[in-house]
């Protein structure tokens, strides 16, 4: 696919980008003999940590790779964990002209991007989407190379979802049932049921393989055993299951969502770096409903994930919520814990393949991997 070298707009084309090297002072260096002491630092950092002076520095880069084009309103978005800030985003406008930009700040994140483009190109090109068209972000431009290197995309208007108030509960039922039910159209038009057993070695073994490279303690001991428990749990759930494949975004949380003043509807949907159109597009609506009570009660994915392990099942409330996206848990499925499974599995996977952060971290895997790998490996203890 020949990639584009400017960003277009129905009106006009923006050039100018210079391409000469430059001293990136908000990343230094880390020499190669310094990776093992830096590597153990890091994972003893958390993954919510101030970048200090980060607000300056990111509106200055963000200046610099604009510099050149026509007088722009630049508005950088503040991004807090060490994951999020892997990528510099910022809003680029001109009148009612506005696009997102990304820039990344590493190779993993232009790793990331390019998937994100080639994504966005799928989507525009599915006709099947189209009345869905203006919740989706237009692939603007992208530019894989040089320091200078950046994807850009429409600028989607909405109130974020992310937000959530527990003490407004019409306001909570709104933003849910107005997300899952955007899913549950979204499925019907790109979607059919399938025997997951068909399926396998794209919705699981490529993600295991990311986890047993990506996080230090699944490689041996406890960790590898709770990874081989969770391959079996998960092969022999799904050998029974038939699920719907479909587009599936992989990171549906509230954060990525936006709806209308009245919460009532979506009006725009971000980060697609993670979707596919075949996937299992049940976890998308089992990673709202999780993200919603992970904001509610406090608790880590993990943790959440694995008191449904040893309950059997979602909560009652959970259950409830996915009948919203037409998600009925004990369709398609004789493990009730199969696609909270498989959902958590995606959601990790998709962290860590973005941000390596993630599995240096000591913090993130004690609340999020280790719980639901001990809970996987008593599963299996159980059956011998």
């Amino acid at each position: 696919m020949k990639h584009a070298q400017t960003f277009a707009t129905p009106s006009e084309t923006m050039t100018g980008f210079e391409t000469e090297q430059f001293m990136d002072l908000a990343n230094p260096v880390v020499h190669r003999s310094d990776h093992w002491l830096w590597d153990s630092l890091v994972g003893l950092l958390p993954l919510r940590s101030p970048r200090v002076l980060g607000g300056l520095t990111d509106r200055l880069r963000a200046q610099w790779l604009v510099r050149g084009m026509h007088p722009c309103d630049v508005t950088v978005v503040r991004r807090h964990t060490v994951f999020l800030t892997n990528l510099l985003v910022f809003r680029l406008q001109r009148g009612t002209w506005a696009v997102a930009v990304k820039h990344p700040r590493n190779e993993r994140s232009a790793d990331a991007l390019a998937r994100e483009w080639e994504v966005l190109r799928e989507l525009a090109a599915d006709d099947r989407l189209e009345p869905w068209r203006q919740l989706l972000p237009q692939a603007v431009g992208y530019r894989p190379d040089g320091p200078s290197r950046m994807l850009a995309q429409g600028w989607l208007a909405g109130v974020p979802a992310g937000p959530l108030v527990p003490r407004r509960p019409e306001e909570l039922h709104r933003t849910v049932t107005s997300a899952l039910s955007f899913l549950a159209e979204l499925r019907d038009a790109t979607g059919h049921r399938q025997p997951a057993a068909e399926r396998v070695g794209e919705w699981v073994e490529p993600q295991l393989e990311i986890l047993a490279t990506e996080i230090g303690w699944c490689r041996a001991g406890d960790g590898a055993a709770g990874l081989e428990a969770l391959r079996r749990r998960l092969d022999e759930g799904l050998a029974g299951a038939v699920l719907t494949q479909a587009w599936t975004h992989g990171d549906f949380h509230p954060g990525n969502v936006l709806l209308s003043e009245e919460r009532t509807r979506v009006t725009g949907v971000y980060d697609w770096g993670n979707a596919r159109s075949d996937g299992p597009s049940e976890i998308d609506a089992y990673t709202f409903v999780l993200a919603v009570r992970e904001a509610l009660s406090g608790r880590p994915l993990g943790r959440l994930v694995a008191d449904t392990l040893r309950a059997g099942g979602l909560p009652a409330a959970d259950r409830a919520l996915l009948s919203a996206a037409a998600v009925d848990p004990d369709d398609g499925a004789d493990d009730p814990a199969l696609l909270p499974l498989l959902t958590w599995l995606w959601h990790v996977a998709g962290n860590v393949r973005k941000s390596p952060q993630f599995g240096r971290s000591r913090w993130w895997v004690t609340d999020t991997v280790a719980p639901v790998l001990k809970e996987a490996s008593r599963w299996a203890s159980a059956l011998r």
